[in-house]
C-alpha cells in the first residue's frame, strides 16, 4: 500500500511518542512519520511536496503559521492538535487554512486515521482539480484562468526583479473554414500542432495558453528589447505558417500576432490583454501573416465598426445580448428542475456568438455589470412567461460575476427588477463561482445573506475550479454544487474524474447539498452520476441551451418519453 508522509510539529515529546504508536498501528500500514520538535523555518515544511500531511501542536504561533501557510498558498493539510474542544477556536483556526483538529486525552486509533486518511484524500483530490482546471483539455496549455494566475504572476516578478514581460495574442486566420471543409477533428488537430509547434519556439522561461477556439497567448518573462519580442514572434509565425498534413492534404494556414510589453504599454492585466488583441485586430486587417505591436495609435476606435471593442459597446446599448436557456434534469425522476440562463450575442455580422468569443473582453472592458442586470431582468421575465406556460417548479439559474457583487446598488437593482418582473425570488438561483467568493470571503457572504432574504437562492458553479479552503462551504448560504463539465468530460473510464466527482457528491451529501453535474453528454456519463447519487445533470446529452420559445416543445418531449402528465 501507497505510503503517505506525516509530519508532526510539537515541542512536546509526549505529542511525538503518542502519535508514533498511534500512526505505527495502522492496519495496513500506510504512515510514515517525519517529526520537528521545534517551529524553526516551518514554512519549509510546508511546503515541502513529499509531505502528505501536517499534525501541529496548537500555540502562540499557529494563527500566524496558518496565515503564512495561506500567503504562500500551501497545498498540505493542516491537522491542529489542542488540548480541549474549543467550537469558537476551531472555527477561527479552520477559517484561517486549518483542516481539522484532535484533542490530546481523544487520540483513538481509528479517529486519528481516519482523519488522517481523509485529508490526504482531499489533497489528492485538490491537486487533481488544481491541475486539471488551470489546463486546457486538447492541449495541455494554460486555460484562460491559468493564464490570468499566470500573467499576473508574471508581471509581479517583472516588478520585483525590474525586467519587463511581453504578452503575444495570437489567432489564426480564416480558422472556421479549416473546421468546415475538414471537420472537428482535423481542426482539433490542427490546433494541437499549432500548440506544439509554439511550444518548440518557446523559451524555458515563456509559457502558453489556450484562450478559447483557435486563439493563443504566450507569455515572454525577461524580455531585455523589443527587438527580442519582434525576433520571437517571428520565429513563432514561421513555425505555425509551416505547412501540414490534414486529411492527407497539405494545408497551409496564416496567423496574426499583437503584442504588448509590460510595464510600458500598461500596468494593469484587464488593459494589456485589451491592448495586446487591439494589436491583434489591427493584424488581421492586413492580408498574410503579420505581428503588430501594441501602440497609442493602435487605440480602439469607438466609432469604428469593426473594433471589438467598439461592437460590445454598440451591443450593449441596442441590446443584441439575449439569453439561452439550458435545461436541468432531476436524475430520480427524469423531470425538467432547472434552466441556466447562458448569455449569447446576436451580433449583426457574425451572428449568434457564444461568450467564450466575448465575455473576456467584456470583463476587461468594465461592461459585465450592465449586461448582467439585463441578464437579471431577462431571466425573470423568462419564470414569469413559464409559470403562464404552466411550466412550473422551474428553478432559473443566472452566472453572476464578481464585478456584479462588487456594486453597492446590486442589492437595492435586483430587489427592483423581480418587484417590476413579478417572479417568484425563491425560483431565482444566482451562480457563483469559487474564484469570485475567495476574492473577498466576508463581502460575498454579506452579500449571499441580504439576498437570501428575498428568497434568493445560490449554487456554487464549476466547482473544483478554484479549490481553496473548505471552510466557505459551511459559512456560506450556499445551497448546490456545480460539477465543473472537465471533470465528467470522461467519465466513467479516467479514474482521476472518477475520484474528483466522487469526493463532490459525497463532500455535497455530508454538507446536505444538492449536486449538479455539468456537461453530460453520452448515455454512460448519465448512468454513472445516478449511480454514485447525483441528483442532478445538464448538458447535450439532453439538450443544448436553447431559446426560450422552444422550452415548450422540449417539456412536451420530455414528458413523452415519461408517459406522464404534460405539466403539474
Amino acid at each position: 500500500m501507497e505510503q503517505n508522509t506525516v509530519l508532526i510539529i510539537s515541542e512536546n515529546s509526549a505529542d511525538h511518542a503518542i502519535l508514533s504508536a498511534c500512526l505505527g498501528r495502522a492496519v495496513p500500514a500506510r504512515f510514515d512519520l517525519a517529526s520537528s520538535e521545534s517551529m524553526e523555518r516551518p514554512l519549509e515544511a510546508l511546503l515541502d511536496p513529499m509531505i502528505d500531511a501536517v499534525i501541529m501542536a496548537y500555540g502562540p504561533e499557529t494563527d500566524y503559521l496558518l496565515r503564512l501557510a495561506q500567503k504562500n498558498q500551501a497545498t498540505v493539510p493542516l491537522i491542529l492538535l489542542l488540548d480541549e474542544p474549543d467550537d469558537r477556536l476551531t472555527e477561527q483556526l479552520r477559517e484561517h487554512g486549518a483542516q481539522d483538529y484532535l484533542v490530546r486525552g481523544q487520540l483513538q486509533d481509528g479517529l486519528v486515521h481516519r482523519v488522517l486518511d481523509y485529508s490526504i484524500q482531499l489533497k489528492r483530490a485538490r491537486d487533481t482539480i488544481q491541475q486539471l482546471s488551470s489546463r486546457d483539455p486538447l492541449t495541455g496549455a494554460l486555460n484562460r484562468a491559468g493564464f490570468r494566475a499566470h500573467m499576473e504572476r508574471a508581471m509581479e516578478r517583472s516588478e520585483r526583479y525590474g525586467f519587463s514581460t511581453a504578452l503575444l495574442c495570437i489567432n489564426m486566420d480564416q480558422f472556421a473554414n479549416i473546421n468546415d471543409h475538414y471537420g472537428e477533428a482535423d481542426g482539433d488537430l490542427l490546433i494541437k500542432t499549432i500548440s506544439r509547434r509554439l511550444i518548440n519556439k518557446m523559451r524555458s522561461t515563456d509559457s502558453i495558453a489556450r484562450l478559447g477556439g483557435d486563439e493563443f497567448a504566450i507569455v515572454l518573462e525577461d524580455v531585455s528589447s523589443v527587438k527580442d519580442v519582434e525576433l520571437i514572434a517571428d520565429k513563432m509565425m514561421k513555425s505555425i505558417t509551416a505547412p501540414m498534413i490534414l486529411s492527407e492534404q497539405q494545408v497551409s494556414i496564416d496567423a496574426s500576432i499583437g503584442a504588448t510589453i509590460y510595464p510600458d504599454d500598461g500596468k494593469e492585466f484587464p488593459e494589456l490583454v485589451e491592448f495586446a488583441r487591439s494589436a491583434m485586430q489591427q493584424a488581421k486587417s492586413v492580408d498574410g501573416s503579420k505581428y503588430i505591436r501594441y501602440s497609442e495609435q493602435l487605440s480602439f476606435d469607438h466609432g469604428g465598426s469593426t473594433s471589438l471593442a467598439a461592437d460590445l459597446r454598440a451591443a450593449v446599448r441596442k441590446n443584441q445580448f439575449e439569453l439561452h436557456y439550458q435545461p436541468r434534469i432531476d436524475l430520480a425522476n427524469g423531470r425538467l428542475c432547472g434552466l441556466e440562463a447562458l448569455l449569447r450575442w446576436n451580433h449583426p455580422e457574425r451572428g449568434m456568438l457564444c461568450p467564450g468569443e466575448f465575455i473576456v473582453a467584456c470583463e476587461d472592458m468594465g461592461l459585465m455589470r450592465t449586461i448582467g442586470y439585463q441578464v437579471i431582468q431577462h431571466a425573470c421575465s423568462a419564470q414569469v412567461w413559464m409559470e403562464e406556460q404552466g411550466i412550473r417548479d422551474v428553478d432559473v439559474a443566472v452566472n453572476i460575476s464578481f464585478s456584479q457583487f462588487q456594486d453597492d446598488r446590486f442589492v437595492d437593482i435586483v430587489k427592483d427588477i423581480i418587484k417590476r418582473s413579478g417572479t417568484d425570488a425563491s425560483r431565482l438561483e444566482f451562480e457563483l463561482t469559487e474564484t469570485t467568493i475567495l476574492k473577498s470571503p466576508d463581502a460575498v457572504k454579506r452579500r449571499m445573506d441580504e439576498l437570501r432574504l428575498l428568497g434568493i437562492s445560490f449554487s456554487l458553479d464549476d466547482f473544483g475550479t478554484g479549490f481553496s479552503q473548505l471552510s466557505h462551504l459551511t459559512e456560506l448560504p450556499i445551497s448546490a454544487l456545480k460539477i465543473d463539465a472537465c471533470f465528467v468530460r470522461d467519465l466513467p473510464n479516467n479514474p482521476q474524474q472518477e475520484a474528483v466527482c466522487t469526493m463532490i457528491i459525497e463532500m455535497a451529501r455530508r454538507l446536505g447539498m444538492l449536486v449538479v453535474a455539468e456537461g453530460a453528454e453520452t448515455h454512460e456519463q448519465v448512468e454513472y452520476l445516478r449511480e454514485q447519487q447525483c441528483q442532478q445533470v445538464q448538458g447535450f446529452y439532453y439538450s443544448p441551451a436553447i431559446p426560450l420559445q422552444q422550452l415548450s416543445r422540449f417539456v412536451k418531449e420530455l414528458h413523452l418519453k415519461r408517459r406522464e402528465p404534460l405539466f403539474s
